[in-house]
């Protein structure tokens, strides 16, 4: 078992408790494609306070299953452009999105080792069963770095960290193994035998021994599929699992009602995460084995598909998105989805177009269920505005546009990239970049989507920004 170390959430941790004012706040009546005034719902989005004065990439949002007003938020700052972060920052809410509190992570560090790591990215976020905050993440902690899950305590000051993949070298084999893009969840059904047991997924990189990092062109040798659970609320972790050997990358989770965990994971071509096929592996015994891997989706000649998201609906059915597309034309991207229903196969992909103008391009879906159906949150990319649209789809996965969460005019297909495993991102730096992911969650009847966009004031050209849309999920 693993120890638990404290780390402190803030350099400044005086500065964490003060409420921070609004940046933006913006309430809207967003229609749903019905006539009665009763089925028009409010949204209200906020853009967050900067994470150090600076940019932010790669959102993660979580709503508290037993408080929706609590909201937790988090993301990765300090290199522009999302090539990568330097920090973790944290904003939380307890009035569902009306105020927030906000401040850095300090990077977790390993038990007994004194030295301060000075890097921290790829967080994501859930609460606990107990209601606790938590934060998985990666930092550079000496003596090599690794993967964390950071605990908050019942104050906002308290932090706990335990590493639960640790990053190593194996210098007879000639290469180094670095734990990448952790995916995070918790068990909170009512009929689940392993109700608040956290699931923590990375993919396991081997790379060659030579420099390894942004913009480095370090060597890719293969990539396992990681997973290690926590059945006491995050404090000690099981030893990790192989999900998925050789090519695989990526794992989004997802739990079932009845405490199936949901596992998608892609076959990874290059080191820039553009993969050739999706996966899904099921576990029914809490994440200890898991059911042969059933292949979701494989592509043909040049084209290629990004990190997939899973979601499951009370009733145990399934969907997973992910964009794809010819990788060296940003315009040909695509947002492709594949369902489940309880005890069937996975169907045929199948595209989103109809419910699209024809003159947008797709991109960055986040997915989420519910009671009353499936939603789907995309980037629209037009010529000269790009807009964060919510759509919901049924039973069978057809989509249909209810809300507009934002619209950015000014930012259009010239200067938006719509993939991460593209050279826009990596290149341009006149161009505007999201990171790897944005996210949507839902609990007791509420939505909140975290996503990027460029801030409306500050210095001139607007960084990214962290914007929250938060809306009450509607009647039908």
């Amino acid at each position: 078992m693993l120890r638990v170390m404290p780390v402190s959430l803030s350099r400044n941790p005086g500065r964490w408790p003060r409420v921070r004012s609004l940046v933006l706040l913006v309430v809207t009546t967003a229609a749903i494609g019905c006539r009665e005034a009763g089925d028009r719902m409010p949204t209200t989005t906020t853009i967050l306070p900067p994470a150090a004065g600076g940019e932010a990439f790669e959102p993660s949002i979580a709503v508290d299953p037993g408080n929706p007003n609590r909201l937790l938020v988090a993301a990765m700052y300090g290199v522009p452009f999302a090539r990568g972060g330097t920090g973790i920052w944290v904003w939380r809410s307890s009035d569902g999105g009306g105020s927030w509190t906000d401040g850095p992570l300090e990077p977790p560090r390993m038990p007994g080792v004194d030295v301060a790591p000075t890097f921290a990215a790829d967080v994501i976020s859930a609460f606990a069963r107990d209601g606790s905050p938590l934060l998985a993440s990666k930092a550079d902690a000496p003596p090599l770095g690794g993967t964390f899950l950071s605990r908050f305590g019942s104050d906002t000051l308290s932090v706990t960290s335990v590493p639960v993949y640790r990053n190593f070298v194996d210098s007879a084999a000639g290469h180094r193994v670095l734990h990448d893009k952790p995916w995070l969840v918790v068990d909170h059904g009512e009929r689940s035998p392993y109700r608040g047991s956290i699931y923590l997924s990375v993919g396991a990189v081997t790379a060659g021994l030579g420099p390894a990092g942004v913009n480095v062109n370090w060597t890719l040798l293969g990539s396992q599929q990681l997973l290690a659970f926590s059945r006491d609320n995050g404090r000690t972790f099981s030893s990790p699992t192989v999900v998925a050997d050789s090519s695989a990358f990526g794992g989004y989770l997802a739990v079932g009602p009845a405490g199936s965990l949901e596992i998608a994971y892609v076959r990874i071509k290059n080191r820039d995460g553009a993969a050739d096929a999706v996966f899904h592996r099921r576990s029914i015994d809490g994440g200890v084995t898991f059911e042969p891997p059933v292949p979701v989706v494989a592509m043909r000649g040049d084209t290629l598909l990004e990190l997939p998201a899973i979601a499951v609906r009370p009733n145990g059915d399934l969907l997973a998105c992910w964009s794809q597309g010819v990788r060296t034309d940003e315009r040909s991207n695509q947002v492709r989805c594949a369902f489940r229903k309880l005890g069937e196969a996975w169907s045929a992909p199948y595209g989103i177009e109809s419910a699209l103008s024809p003159d947008v391009v797709p991109a960055w879906p986040a997915i989420v269920g519910t009671e009353r159906g499936w939603y789907l949150m995309l980037y629209l990319v037009g010529a000269a505005r790009t807009e964060v649209a919510l759509f919901r789809g049924g039973a069978l996965g057809a989509f249909s546009k209810i809300a507009s969460l934002h619209v950015m005019d000014g930012l259009g297909a010239d200067r938006f990239c719509v993939a991460s495993a593209t050279a826009c991102r990596r290149t341009r730096k006149d161009a505007f970049a999201i990171g790897d992911y944005v996210a949507l969650a839902a609990s007791r009847g509420r939505l909140a989507a975290a996503y990027v966009l460029p801030r409306t004031s500050g210095p001139p050209g607007g960084g990214a920004a962290i914007y929250v849309t938060t809306l009450a999920e509607p009647r039908r």
